[in-house]
């Protein structure tokens, strides 16, 4: 059984103790009947280390068997404080003159080093969250002793993932005093000094989240700033292929593990290897595994051989990724709607280093969608994938004559013979893919693809894709699903900054995907422009269920920031994927960017929803179905069968909707039907208080 201080500890994890953890310490203390003197201290100390985090009332609960002690209070020094957020949208957190971080309205500093990491934390989340610089309006002295003040390791006394989460308060609150710091002295010894920590990070997640957004940072677009960001991102996004793993020891060898879809495409692929002057090794086998060999020549470099072997599968694409002799791993065939990969990275095994030196490359449709699952278990490989679909052509067999992800291939394995950088491969393997019908962007996503991979990526599972998310979260806290109630608003335990939000990243993912496939969201959304924003906490009497916003990125196109209300946090994966492609549609419907008749729009958004559905890796579709009209107010008596039925009968690749489908769909409801989504109310959330 943990010890008073360990539960203390964990409690403490999320950076707030509720009423009941509070009471569940005292419980622990009288489990015998009796309070010690040492479990009265374990409580005291307890109190000391997390005071700021109790909720309201929590404290007096402990005071009824513990006298706490009144904590002394040191003047503050240059006056009362400025309050970062007057607003009172956040938790509190204030500047001294003197620099001085602390969660006191009077000024006094921290007393303890997780007091000072708290109130560190508090500003990092304000700098992460804030729309406007919060120290912009901070003299140049105090702007200066605070940096000063971020200098320095974690204070003592912090447990391993406080010390972690100190680093990363510091980073972000460092990156947002140089974007306030115009300077040039001043700005230049913080660049340095962000400089050294992110050099000196151990950790890797976290250093690739200071780098990355030191990259993207308004500072870093020119001058000595934007040099040292350069810098730093060289070595954040590998220039090239693991060479120096693969070459060692004068080995000239190159083997790759390679699936194919089952079905259409082993005939094309291996077809296309031999057109390419790759010879079997052995008989061809289509349903076992057969080797292809070849050498290529390249000034400079001279002779590599790359054997690669080519077998038929979908859920076990990743199987040899602990194979020492194996250096490439790929995937040439359809997604299934990225269950392929999914499964792939569940049934693949465990990589004691993270797959450090292997390079895996799958090719399907929109693979980017679950790059986050693969990094995560596989974070020191390197990946390629796709942005979008991965189009082929068939010949009258319906087999695949030939397709992007082989001639992709074959531009890779090219730029390894040759030894080129990642740079240049990328190049290639995007001009290869030429049967894209008009991309404006690059399709095959690389490791130099940093501020894609960002998008869609989230390290900390907050919900908040790493793209727009300054500050790593080292306490996020899982929410126990309650299919029952998940279109019933639930007030968490937890504020919705700490709660994981994985199924948020996940969700934002599928919108983007399900809007490829569909001819009526692909019109405002062609090139994924969805990005995972976290969990918002809603205000009083507030019904969005989730809650889009339309933005500028750095790069000057479009996006659409996507939050989710944090009381549906319990919600399943299955249900909150497609109710944000349904209140993605109805956003798109509502802004006008869908110039389609009201009740047009909301059968839109009913088939997408269904298609999401038919997609995913659950099996409660009528289950969540009915809970969805009703939290809609939709009528009872619309059939997801027939919607179904619809989908199931769709010709081309308008697989999540198109008007064709819309028409067909209202033509057979009801005039009982129509009238009812006539209605205003009608396809909104309906007004719960919770």
């Amino acid at each position: 059984m943990p010890s008073i201080r360990r539960m203390g500890d964990q409690f403490a994890a999320d950076r707030h103790i509720t009423l009941d953890e509070a009471k569940a310490l005292v419980a622990k203390a009288k489990a015998d009947g009796k309070v010690t003197a040492s479990e009265k201290a374990q409580l005291a100390n307890v109190v000391e280390a997390y005071r700021d985090l109790f909720e309201p009332g929590a404290l007096d609960v402990i005071s009824t068997v513990v006298q706490l002690p009144v904590p002394p209070v040191t003047p503050p020094a240059g006056g009362r404080p400025v309050d970062l957020d007057p607003s009172g949208a956040h938790r509190p957190v204030f500047l001294g003159a003197d620099g001085v971080l602390t969660a006191n309205a009077d000024g006094t500093p921290p007393r303890t080093g997780v007091e000072k990491s708290e109130a560190f934390y508090r500003a990092a989340e304000l700098a992460d969250d804030s729309t406007t610089n919060v120290f912009a309006s901070a003299s140049k002295e105090t702007r200066a002793a605070l940096f000063e003040n971020l200098k320095g390791d974690a204070p003592a006394g912090l447990a391993s993932g406080q010390a972690l989460q100190f680093r990363s308060s510091s980073a972000a609150v460092l990156l947002h005093l140089i974007e306030a710091s115009p300077e040039p002295d001043l700005r230049a010894a913080m660049v340095k000094g962000y400089e050294t920590l992110a050099k000196a990070e151990p950790d890797a997640r976290l250093r690739e989240t200071m780098v990355f957004h030191l990259s993207n940072s308004e500072a870093a677009k020119a001058g000595p700033t934007q040099a040292v960001a350069d810098g730093l991102m060289k070595g954040f996004a590998p220039t090239s292929p693991p060479y120096e793993k693969w070459f060692a020891g004068g080995n000239k060898t190159v083997n790759l593990s390679w699936t194919v879809g089952q079905g259409e495409f082993w005939k094309g692929f291996t077809g296309y290897l031999k057109d390419k002057g790759w010879k079997a090794v052995g008989a061809e086998s289509e349903y076992g595994v057969t080797t292809y060999e070849k050498t290529v020549n390249k000034p400079g470099v001279g002779d590599t051989t790359f054997r690669i072997s080519v077998r038929q599968g979908g859920t076990d694409i990743l199987a040899p990724m602990n194979d020492p002799k194996v250096q490439i791993v790929g995937y040439d065939g359809h997604s299934n709607w990225g269950r392929n990969m999914t499964a792939s990275v569940r049934n693949g095994p465990t990589s004691p280093d993270g797959a450090d030196g292997k390079l895996l490359f799958y090719n399907l449709c929109v693979g980017k969608g679950v790059l986050d699952r693969v990094r995560e278990k596989y974070p020191n490989g390197q990946v390629v994938t796709t942005y979008a679909a991965s189009n082929f052509y068939t010949d009258s067999d319906g087999q695949m004559s030939r397709g992007e992800g082989v001639q992709a291939l074959m531009a890779l394995v090219d730029g390894v013979a040759e030894r080129a950088p990642w740079e240049k491969i990328h190049k290639t393997m995007n001009d290869a893919a030429d049967i894209g019908y008009g991309r404006t962007w690059d399709n095959y996503v690389t490791p130099i693809s940093t501020l894609t991979r960002e998008k869609v990526l989230d390290s900390d599972h907050d919900g908040q894709a790493d793209y727009l998310d300054k500050l790593y979260n080292y306490s996020t806290y899982q929410v126990p699903e309650d299919t029952a109630r998940e279109f019933t608003p639930v007030k968490q335990e937890r504020p919705a900054d700490v709660l994981d939000g994985t199924k948020v990243l996940t969700s934002a993912n599928m919108v983007n995907t399900l809007a490829e496939f569909s001819t009526i969201l692909d019109e405002a959304n062609p090139d994924s422009k969805v990005i995972a924003n976290g969990w918002f906490e809603p205000k009083l009497g507030e019904r969005d269920v989730v809650r889009f916003t339309q933005t500028k990125g750095r790069d000057g196109k479009t996006e659409y920031p996507m939050a989710v209300n944090a009381r549906y946090a319990h919600m399943s994966e299955e249900a909150l994927r497609a109710t944000t492609v349904y209140e993605f549609n109805r956003y798109l419907a509502g802004s006008g960017q869908l110039r389609m008749d009201p009740v047009d729009a909301k059968l839109a958004g009913l088939i997408v929803f269904v298609q999401s559905l038919k997609v995913d890796d659950g099996y409660r579709d009528a289950e969540v179905w009915k809970s969805f009209l009703d939290r809609y107010a939709f009528p009872p008596d619309l059939s997801m069968g027939t919607i179904s039925g619809i989908l199931d009968a769709v010709q081309g690749h308008a697989y999540a909707g198109s008007p064709e489908m819309v028409k067909k769909l209202r033509d057979g409801l009801s005039a009982q039907q129509l009238a009812a989504l006539q209605k205003p109310e009608a396809g909104a959330p309906v007004a719960i208080v919770g």
